[in-house]
């Protein structure tokens, strides 16, 4: 099997998959780059940005109550991610994007299916 997944394009993160484990290339994060195999995976967990739906709702509640909108400081928002999980270590990849967010999913999905081979 050799499929490739490219999450993103500047700074590259692409996932080379093989048939005893995957390649990661990660240019945002360097020390996450490097080969990776699907035994030692235990769990993969895609977290989903959920502050900005709160934000929006305190906005609303807060114009009407008092004319006055509040805007979250960015820096506290809890990011998008996908974070596997290796009996060794934990690997994590924001997410900032929607179009990373569908990849991840796929990618997610094929993570499963090969490491329950």
């Amino acid at each position: 099997m050799c499929e490739n997944i490219l999450l993103y394009k500047k700074p590259k993160i692409e996932f080379k998959f093989l048939d005893n484990g995957f390649q990661l290339v990660d240019k945002q994060t360097v020390q996450n780059s490097g080969f990776y195999s699907y035994n030692h995976i235990k769990l993969i967990q895609l977290n989903k940005i959920w502050f900005l739906r709160l934000a929006k709702w305190i906005r609303v509640f807060t114009w009407i109550c008092n004319g006055v909108p509040f805007f979250p400081d960015t820096k506290s928002c809890k990011k998008a991610s996908l974070v596997i999980y290796f009996k060794e270590k934990k690997l994590c990849i924001w997410l900032t994007d929607s179009y990373m967010a569908g990849k991840a999913k796929t990618l997610k999905k094929l993570l499963e299916k090969l490491d329950k081979k």
